[in-house]
Protein backbone atom coordinates (compact mmCIF):
# COMPACT_ATOMS: atom_id res chain seq x y z
CA UNK A 1 0.00 0.00 0.00
CA UNK A 2 1.50 3.33 -1.04
CA UNK A 3 1.96 6.09 1.49
CA UNK A 4 0.31 9.47 1.19
CA UNK A 5 2.55 12.21 -0.11
CA UNK A 6 4.36 14.12 2.61
CA UNK A 7 3.14 17.53 1.40
CA UNK A 8 -0.14 18.15 -0.37
CA UNK A 9 -1.63 21.30 -1.87
CA UNK A 10 -4.60 22.63 0.10
CA UNK A 11 -7.38 25.16 -0.40
CA UNK A 12 -5.86 27.71 1.92
CA UNK A 13 -6.79 31.26 2.83
CA UNK A 14 -4.39 34.23 2.74
CA UNK A 15 -4.51 37.48 4.66
CA UNK A 16 -5.82 40.39 2.59
CA UNK A 17 -3.21 43.18 2.19
CA UNK A 18 -5.42 45.79 3.85
CA UNK A 19 -5.77 43.60 6.96
CA UNK A 20 -2.18 42.42 7.31
CA UNK A 21 -1.07 45.05 9.82
CA UNK A 22 -3.96 44.31 12.18
CA UNK A 23 -4.07 40.51 11.96
CA UNK A 24 -0.53 39.17 11.52
CA UNK A 25 0.99 38.42 14.91
CA UNK A 26 4.53 39.16 15.96
CA UNK A 27 6.76 36.35 17.19
CA UNK A 28 5.05 34.82 20.26
CA UNK A 29 8.25 33.79 22.04
CA UNK A 30 9.85 37.22 21.85
CA UNK A 31 7.09 38.87 23.88
CA UNK A 32 6.35 38.70 27.57
CA UNK A 33 2.82 37.75 28.69
CA UNK A 34 2.21 41.38 29.65
CA UNK A 35 3.19 42.54 26.16
CA UNK A 36 0.91 39.98 24.54
CA UNK A 37 -1.98 41.05 26.80
CA UNK A 38 -1.47 44.67 25.79
CA UNK A 39 -1.57 43.81 22.08
CA UNK A 40 -4.76 41.76 22.42
CA UNK A 41 -6.48 44.37 24.60
CA UNK A 42 -5.85 47.13 22.06
CA UNK A 43 -6.34 45.17 18.83
CA UNK A 44 -9.30 42.79 18.68
CA UNK A 45 -8.13 41.48 15.29
CA UNK A 46 -4.63 40.38 16.32
CA UNK A 47 -4.11 36.65 15.78
CA UNK A 48 -2.47 36.60 19.21
CA UNK A 49 -6.03 36.69 20.51
CA UNK A 50 -6.72 33.38 18.77
CA UNK A 51 -3.64 31.60 20.16
CA UNK A 52 -3.56 33.02 23.71
CA UNK A 53 -2.55 30.70 26.56
CA UNK A 54 -3.00 30.72 30.34
CA UNK A 55 0.16 32.73 30.93
CA UNK A 56 -1.31 35.55 28.83
CA UNK A 57 -4.18 36.09 31.28
CA UNK A 58 -4.27 39.23 33.39
CA UNK A 59 -3.72 38.85 37.14
CA UNK A 60 -6.99 37.80 38.72
CA UNK A 61 -8.37 36.32 35.51
CA UNK A 62 -9.04 32.68 36.43
CA UNK A 63 -10.19 31.51 33.02
CA UNK A 64 -9.83 27.76 32.54
CA UNK A 65 -8.82 25.94 29.36
CA UNK A 66 -12.39 25.91 28.02
CA UNK A 67 -12.61 29.69 28.51
CA UNK A 68 -9.30 30.22 26.70
CA UNK A 69 -10.45 28.13 23.74
CA UNK A 70 -13.79 29.94 23.65
CA UNK A 71 -12.04 33.32 23.58
CA UNK A 72 -9.74 32.12 20.80
CA UNK A 73 -12.72 30.94 18.75
CA UNK A 74 -14.50 34.25 19.32
CA UNK A 75 -11.47 36.19 18.09
CA UNK A 76 -11.23 34.05 14.95
CA UNK A 77 -14.95 34.62 14.34
CA UNK A 78 -14.36 38.38 14.58
CA UNK A 79 -11.52 38.11 12.03
CA UNK A 80 -13.54 35.93 9.65
CA UNK A 81 -16.62 38.16 9.90
CA UNK A 82 -14.42 41.06 8.81
CA UNK A 83 -13.37 39.01 5.75
CA UNK A 84 -9.72 39.62 6.63
CA UNK A 85 -8.70 36.39 4.86
CA UNK A 86 -9.36 35.57 1.21
CA UNK A 87 -9.64 31.97 -0.08
CA UNK A 88 -7.31 30.88 -2.84
CA UNK A 89 -9.00 29.85 -6.09
CA UNK A 90 -7.43 26.37 -6.20
CA UNK A 91 -5.70 23.85 -3.95
CA UNK A 92 -2.06 24.90 -3.91
CA UNK A 93 1.30 24.87 -2.25
CA UNK A 94 2.75 28.28 -1.40
CA UNK A 95 6.22 29.79 -1.68
CA UNK A 96 7.02 31.70 1.52
CA UNK A 97 10.06 33.97 1.87
CA UNK A 98 11.22 35.72 5.03
CA UNK A 99 13.88 38.43 4.81
CA UNK A 100 15.57 40.08 7.79
CA UNK A 101 18.83 42.00 8.19
CA UNK A 102 20.21 40.80 4.86
CA UNK A 103 19.26 37.17 5.53
CA UNK A 104 16.63 35.48 3.36
CA UNK A 105 15.02 32.03 3.56
CA UNK A 106 12.59 30.66 1.00
CA UNK A 107 10.39 27.67 1.75
CA UNK A 108 7.23 25.77 0.81
CA UNK A 109 3.96 25.85 2.77
CA UNK A 110 1.61 22.90 2.45
CA UNK A 111 -0.56 20.36 4.26
CA UNK A 112 1.74 17.88 6.00
CA UNK A 113 0.68 14.24 6.47
CA UNK A 114 0.37 13.57 10.22
CA UNK A 115 1.13 9.88 9.59
CA UNK A 116 4.64 10.98 8.62
CA UNK A 117 5.41 11.52 12.32
CA UNK A 118 4.83 7.78 12.81
CA UNK A 119 6.56 6.35 9.74
CA UNK A 120 9.89 8.18 10.11
CA UNK A 121 9.45 10.81 7.43
CA UNK A 122 9.16 13.63 9.99
CA UNK A 123 11.80 13.57 12.73
CA UNK A 124 11.42 15.46 16.00
CA UNK A 125 14.16 16.32 18.47
CA UNK A 126 12.66 18.20 21.43
CA UNK A 127 10.65 17.31 24.54
CA UNK A 128 7.20 18.87 24.89
CA UNK A 129 5.20 19.95 27.91
CA UNK A 130 1.98 17.91 28.04
CA UNK A 131 -0.25 20.76 29.25
CA UNK A 132 0.77 23.01 26.35
CA UNK A 133 0.27 20.22 23.80
CA UNK A 134 -3.17 19.49 25.31
CA UNK A 135 -4.26 23.13 24.96
CA UNK A 136 -3.15 23.23 21.33
CA UNK A 137 -4.96 19.98 20.58
CA UNK A 138 -8.14 21.49 22.01
CA UNK A 139 -7.44 24.59 19.92
CA UNK A 140 -7.61 22.57 16.70
CA UNK A 141 -11.06 21.25 17.54
CA UNK A 142 -12.63 24.26 19.25
CA UNK A 143 -11.11 27.06 17.17
CA UNK A 144 -11.19 24.99 14.01
CA UNK A 145 -8.24 26.40 12.06
CA UNK A 146 -4.46 26.51 11.99
CA UNK A 147 -2.40 29.54 11.06
CA UNK A 148 0.99 28.84 12.70
CA UNK A 149 2.92 26.50 10.38
CA UNK A 150 5.11 23.81 11.92
CA UNK A 151 8.60 24.70 10.66
CA UNK A 152 10.59 21.90 9.02
CA UNK A 153 13.93 21.58 7.30
CA UNK A 154 15.72 19.14 5.04
CA UNK A 155 18.88 19.20 3.01
CA UNK A 156 18.73 21.49 -0.04
CA UNK A 157 17.07 20.21 -3.21
CA UNK A 158 18.07 22.07 -6.40
CA UNK A 159 14.95 20.85 -8.22
CA UNK A 160 12.62 22.35 -5.61
CA UNK A 161 14.68 25.55 -5.60
CA UNK A 162 14.32 25.81 -9.39
CA UNK A 163 10.51 25.64 -9.22
CA UNK A 164 10.39 28.26 -6.47
CA UNK A 165 12.78 30.53 -8.38
CA UNK A 166 10.32 30.69 -11.28
CA UNK A 167 7.30 31.20 -9.02
CA UNK A 168 8.91 34.05 -7.07
CA UNK A 169 9.54 36.04 -10.24
CA UNK A 170 5.81 36.87 -10.15
CA UNK A 171 4.19 39.49 -7.96
CA UNK A 172 3.61 38.10 -4.46
CA UNK A 173 0.10 37.76 -3.04
CA UNK A 174 1.40 38.84 0.39
CA UNK A 175 4.12 41.45 0.90
CA UNK A 176 4.21 42.77 4.45
CA UNK A 177 6.80 43.76 7.06
CA UNK A 178 6.25 42.58 10.64
CA UNK A 179 8.78 43.63 13.28
CA UNK A 180 11.44 44.34 10.63
CA UNK A 181 10.90 40.97 8.89
CA UNK A 182 9.58 41.05 5.32
CA UNK A 183 7.06 38.26 4.66
CA UNK A 184 6.25 37.38 1.03
CA UNK A 185 3.90 34.68 -0.23
CA UNK A 186 3.27 33.35 -3.73
CA UNK A 187 0.51 30.89 -4.65
CA UNK A 188 2.02 28.13 -6.80
CA UNK A 189 -0.01 27.15 -9.84
CA UNK A 190 -1.36 23.62 -10.14
CA UNK A 191 1.59 22.35 -12.19
CA UNK A 192 4.15 23.85 -9.79
CA UNK A 193 2.28 22.54 -6.75
CA UNK A 194 2.16 18.97 -8.04
CA UNK A 195 5.80 19.08 -9.13
CA UNK A 196 7.00 20.24 -5.70
CA UNK A 197 4.75 17.78 -3.86
CA UNK A 198 6.30 14.93 -5.87
CA UNK A 199 9.83 16.17 -5.21
CA UNK A 200 9.18 16.26 -1.44
CA UNK A 201 7.84 12.71 -1.31
CA UNK A 202 10.69 10.67 0.15
CA UNK A 203 13.57 12.31 2.03
CA UNK A 204 12.98 12.72 5.81
CA UNK A 205 12.40 16.21 7.17
CA UNK A 206 13.23 17.64 10.59
CA UNK A 207 11.05 19.77 12.87
CA UNK A 208 12.88 23.01 13.70
CA UNK A 209 10.02 24.83 15.43
CA UNK A 210 6.60 23.67 16.54
CA UNK A 211 7.05 20.50 18.58
CA UNK A 212 3.96 21.30 20.67
CA UNK A 213 1.94 21.96 17.50
CA UNK A 214 3.22 18.63 16.16
CA UNK A 215 2.09 16.80 19.30
CA UNK A 216 -1.29 18.54 19.05
CA UNK A 217 -1.68 17.50 15.40
CA UNK A 218 -0.89 13.88 16.28
CA UNK A 219 -3.44 13.92 19.11
CA UNK A 220 -6.04 15.57 16.87
CA UNK A 221 -5.56 12.99 14.12
CA UNK A 222 -6.24 10.19 16.61
CA UNK A 223 -9.29 11.88 18.13
CA UNK A 224 -10.89 12.92 14.83
CA UNK A 225 -10.85 10.71 11.74
CA UNK A 226 -11.96 13.45 9.33
CA UNK A 227 -9.50 14.02 6.46
CA UNK A 228 -8.84 17.60 7.58
CA UNK A 229 -7.32 16.33 10.84
CA UNK A 230 -5.00 13.88 9.08
CA UNK A 231 -2.87 16.76 7.81
CA UNK A 232 -1.50 19.89 9.43
CA UNK A 233 -0.12 23.24 8.28
CA UNK A 234 3.67 23.23 7.80
CA UNK A 235 6.49 25.11 6.07
CA UNK A 236 9.68 23.48 4.82
CA UNK A 237 12.95 25.41 4.46
CA UNK A 238 16.28 24.10 3.12
CA UNK A 239 18.81 23.57 5.90
CA UNK A 240 21.43 25.85 4.35
CA UNK A 241 19.02 28.81 4.59
CA UNK A 242 18.34 28.57 8.32
CA UNK A 243 19.82 30.78 10.99
CA UNK A 244 19.78 29.06 14.39
CA UNK A 245 20.13 31.14 17.54
CA UNK A 246 20.14 30.34 21.24
CA UNK A 247 17.38 30.20 23.82
CA UNK A 248 18.79 31.65 27.04
CA UNK A 249 17.60 30.16 30.33
CA UNK A 250 16.26 31.76 33.50
CA UNK A 251 16.07 29.29 36.37
CA UNK A 252 14.67 29.85 39.90
CA UNK A 253 17.15 29.55 42.77
CA UNK A 254 14.87 27.60 45.07
CA UNK A 255 17.32 27.81 48.00
CA UNK A 256 17.79 31.56 47.79
CA UNK A 257 21.54 31.38 47.50
CA UNK A 258 23.54 34.58 47.56
CA UNK A 259 26.00 35.11 44.69
CA UNK A 260 28.99 33.86 46.69
CA UNK A 261 27.29 30.59 47.58
CA UNK A 262 26.23 30.10 43.97
CA UNK A 263 29.76 30.83 42.79
CA UNK A 264 31.20 28.16 45.11
CA UNK A 265 28.77 25.56 43.78
CA UNK A 266 29.35 26.44 40.12
CA UNK A 267 33.10 26.17 40.62
CA UNK A 268 32.60 22.48 41.42
CA UNK A 269 30.85 21.92 38.07
CA UNK A 270 33.44 23.31 35.65
CA UNK A 271 35.96 26.05 35.06
CA UNK A 272 34.44 29.25 36.45
CA UNK A 273 35.72 32.79 36.01
CA UNK A 274 34.17 35.89 37.54
CA UNK A 275 34.00 38.66 34.96
CA UNK A 276 32.90 42.24 35.13
CA UNK A 277 30.74 42.64 32.06
CA UNK A 278 28.27 40.89 29.82
CA UNK A 279 30.70 41.01 26.91
CA UNK A 280 33.28 39.08 28.90
CA UNK A 281 30.66 36.50 29.92
CA UNK A 282 29.18 36.05 26.44
CA UNK A 283 29.91 32.49 25.19
CA UNK A 284 32.17 32.35 22.15
CA UNK A 285 32.20 28.60 21.52
CA UNK A 286 30.46 25.38 22.59
CA UNK A 287 30.49 24.49 26.33
CA UNK A 288 30.83 28.15 27.37
CA UNK A 289 27.90 29.61 29.34
CA UNK A 290 27.46 33.11 30.72
CA UNK A 291 25.91 33.11 34.22
CA UNK A 292 24.13 36.12 35.76
CA UNK A 293 22.85 36.52 39.32
CA UNK A 294 22.10 39.65 41.33
CA UNK A 295 24.34 41.94 39.30
CA UNK A 296 27.22 39.46 39.03
CA UNK A 297 28.59 37.81 35.89
CA UNK A 298 30.61 34.63 35.51
CA UNK A 299 31.79 32.57 32.56
CA UNK A 300 31.32 28.84 33.12
CA UNK A 301 32.99 26.18 30.98
CA UNK A 302 30.83 23.07 31.19
CA UNK A 303 32.54 19.71 31.75
CA UNK A 304 33.46 17.44 28.87
CA UNK A 305 30.57 15.15 27.90
CA UNK A 306 30.88 11.58 29.12
CA UNK A 307 28.79 10.12 26.33
CA UNK A 308 28.67 9.77 22.56
CA UNK A 309 24.91 10.33 22.57
CA UNK A 310 24.09 13.29 20.27
CA UNK A 311 21.82 14.89 22.87
CA UNK A 312 24.39 14.32 25.61
CA UNK A 313 26.92 16.40 23.66
CA UNK A 314 24.72 19.51 23.63
CA UNK A 315 25.34 22.53 25.86
CA UNK A 316 21.65 22.69 26.81
CA UNK A 317 21.76 19.08 28.03
CA UNK A 318 25.09 19.50 29.85
CA UNK A 319 23.65 22.54 31.63
CA UNK A 320 20.36 20.76 32.38
CA UNK A 321 22.01 17.75 34.01
CA UNK A 322 25.09 19.26 35.66
CA UNK A 323 23.65 22.56 36.87
CA UNK A 324 19.86 22.86 36.64
CA UNK A 325 19.13 19.33 37.90
CA UNK A 326 22.13 18.33 40.02
CA UNK A 327 23.03 21.76 41.43
CA UNK A 328 19.73 23.62 41.64
CA UNK A 329 17.50 20.57 42.11
CA UNK A 330 15.08 21.52 39.32
CA UNK A 331 13.62 19.18 36.73
CA UNK A 332 13.44 21.43 33.68
CA UNK A 333 11.26 18.90 31.85
CA UNK A 334 8.35 19.38 34.27
CA UNK A 335 5.70 22.02 33.46
CA UNK A 336 5.95 23.51 36.96
CA UNK A 337 9.76 23.81 36.94
CA UNK A 338 9.64 27.62 36.89
CA UNK A 339 12.11 27.69 34.00
CA UNK A 340 11.75 30.68 31.69
CA UNK A 341 13.32 31.13 28.26
CA UNK A 342 14.46 34.24 26.41
CA UNK A 343 15.21 33.92 22.67
CA UNK A 344 18.49 35.44 21.54
CA UNK A 345 16.83 38.09 19.32
CA UNK A 346 15.39 39.68 22.48
CA UNK A 347 18.92 40.43 23.65
CA UNK A 348 20.82 39.51 26.78
CA UNK A 349 19.75 42.80 28.35
CA UNK A 350 16.26 41.26 28.50
CA UNK A 351 17.66 38.29 30.43
CA UNK A 352 19.23 40.70 32.91
CA UNK A 353 16.08 42.81 33.23
CA UNK A 354 13.85 39.83 33.99
CA UNK A 355 16.36 38.29 36.41
CA UNK A 356 16.67 41.56 38.29
CA UNK A 357 12.87 41.64 38.58
CA UNK A 358 12.33 38.16 40.00
CA UNK A 359 15.71 36.94 41.29
CA UNK A 360 16.12 34.06 38.85
CA UNK A 361 19.57 32.95 37.71
CA UNK A 362 20.31 33.71 34.06
CA UNK A 363 22.23 31.36 31.77
CA UNK A 364 23.40 32.79 28.45
CA UNK A 365 23.82 29.97 25.94
CA UNK A 366 25.85 29.29 22.81
CA UNK A 367 23.54 28.37 19.93
CA UNK A 368 22.81 24.75 19.01
CA UNK A 369 23.71 24.17 15.34
CA UNK A 370 21.36 22.79 12.70
CA UNK A 371 23.77 19.85 12.29
CA UNK A 372 23.46 19.03 16.00
CA UNK A 373 19.67 19.26 15.75
CA UNK A 374 19.63 16.81 12.84
CA UNK A 375 22.00 14.41 14.61
CA UNK A 376 19.69 14.27 17.65
CA UNK A 377 16.65 13.62 15.46
CA UNK A 378 18.47 10.96 13.41
CA UNK A 379 19.34 9.15 16.66
CA UNK A 380 15.68 9.30 17.77
CA UNK A 381 16.66 11.31 20.85
CA UNK A 382 15.03 14.38 22.40
CA UNK A 383 16.53 17.69 23.49
CA UNK A 384 15.30 19.67 26.50
CA UNK A 385 12.54 22.20 25.71
CA UNK A 386 13.59 25.41 23.97
CA UNK A 387 16.98 24.12 22.84
CA UNK A 388 17.16 26.17 19.65
CA UNK A 389 15.59 29.29 18.19
CA UNK A 390 15.34 29.43 14.42
CA UNK A 391 14.94 33.01 13.24
CA UNK A 392 13.19 34.67 11.59
CA UNK A 393 10.05 32.72 12.43
CA UNK A 394 6.92 32.19 10.35
CA UNK A 395 4.06 34.29 11.70
CA UNK A 396 0.49 33.48 12.59
CA UNK A 397 -2.17 35.38 10.67
CA UNK A 398 -0.72 35.03 7.16
CA UNK A 399 -2.04 31.59 6.19
CA UNK A 400 -5.24 29.94 7.34
CA UNK A 401 -6.02 26.25 6.99
CA UNK A 402 -9.67 25.63 7.82
CA UNK A 403 -10.68 22.44 9.67
CA UNK A 404 -14.44 22.87 9.51
CA UNK A 405 -15.06 22.67 13.27
CA UNK A 406 -15.60 25.21 16.05
CA UNK A 407 -15.42 28.74 14.69
CA UNK A 408 -15.09 27.39 11.12
CA UNK A 409 -17.92 24.83 11.23
CA UNK A 410 -19.74 26.85 8.56
CA UNK A 411 -16.82 26.58 6.14
CA UNK A 412 -15.55 23.76 3.95
CA UNK A 413 -12.32 22.21 5.33
CA UNK A 414 -9.14 23.15 3.48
Amino acid sequence: MSRERLFEPFAGWLIRPEWAARVIAGAYDTKSPAERREIVSTNSYSYLGVTRSAEDLAPGDDADEADLLRRGADTLTTILDAEAFAPTDHAALFAYRLTYAGHSQLGVVGALAVDAFHDGRVLTHENVRPNRAKLLSGHLQQVGATSSPIALTRRPDPAVAAVLAVATEREPQVHHIVEEVLHEVWVLDEHESIAVAELLADEPVYVTDGHHRSAAAIAGSMERDEPAFQRTLAVLFPSDALRVEAFHRRIPDTLGRDPHALEALLADVGDLTEVGTLEEARPQQPREVGVYHQGNWWKLVLPEPETDSPVGLLDVELLRTNVIRDLLGIDELQPDSGADYVPAPNGIDEVVRRCDEDGRIGFVMYATSIEELMAVADANELMPPKSSYVAPKPRSGIFLRVLGTGATSHLDPS
